[in-house]
């Protein structure tokens, strides 16, 4: 019997040989005859377009294969509507899907309509965690996106005030006379907001200089 093995990654850092391996490996077990392998790094939802996917079903429409072979169901679709209408018509075809992670797949493939019915129900309801599973990754990243832009936001209300004039004023002057950034660090004084009396930094001291540097020359 013939079969294909289908790789799918979703980005450039997954890499796809230990799926590969396994599914080489059930092939082999089960007796099948690897025919191809087809791998894509794309997404599995119904409207991207998956060339290598396209070209499988095509296969077994024409009665050329008799399995497919996937590392795990949310590779071959992720959709449960697509996910069962996709085992539906391979099973019509006389093709059978086969996973290396839902191994219960081939514990239920029990032929006639009590098989069928199985199955279907259970296509079901893993397409469904699929699903909410991708919807939670994406709620996911946009409360990260969300969170982000707003430390981003609080960052640049509430981030270092700038230093008062007379400060900037005095930086400059010394720095003019040849003081060193360390010395005007350490001489530099000025009041906060709490009467507290505060030294310049000297990270504030080298960004002054630095944006002040036109004026200084």
């Amino acid at each position: 019997m013939k079969a294909v093995i289908y790789i799918r990654t979703s980005t450039l850092e997954q890499n796809p040989e230990n799926q590969l391996e396994a599914c080489k490996k059930f092939a082999i077990n089960r007796g099948y005859t690897v025919e191809g392998i087809y791998k894509e790094q794309i997404s599995a939802f119904k409207d991207i377009e998956r060339p290598k996917y396209t070209e499988i079903k095509k296969l077994a429409y024409k009665g050329e294969i008799q399995a497919v072979i996937v590392w795990a169901l949310d590779r071959w679709v992720r959709n449960r509507d697509t996910l069962l209408e996709d085992v539906t018509i391979l099973r019509e075809y006389g093709v059978k899907l086969h996973s290396i992670q839902e191994e219960w797949l081939e514990a239920i493939n029990i032929e006639g309509s009590l098989g069928k019915t199985i199955q279907d129900f259970l296509l079901g309801l893993i397409g469904s965690l699929g699903e909410m599973e991708s919807q939670r990754k994406s709620e996911r990243v946009k409360i990260a996106y969300i969170k982000h832009k707003k430390e981003e936001r609080k960052y640049k209300k509430w981030g270092r005030k700038n230093l008062p004039s007379r400060v900037i004023k005095e930086i400059l002057e010394l720095h003019k006379k040849g003081k060193s950034i360390r010395y005007i660090a350490q001489n530099v004084t000025y009041y906060d907001k709490n009467k507290t009396l505060k030294t310049v930094s000297i990270g504030s001291v080298h960004k002054t200089i630095a944006q002040n540097k036109a004026k200084i020359d």
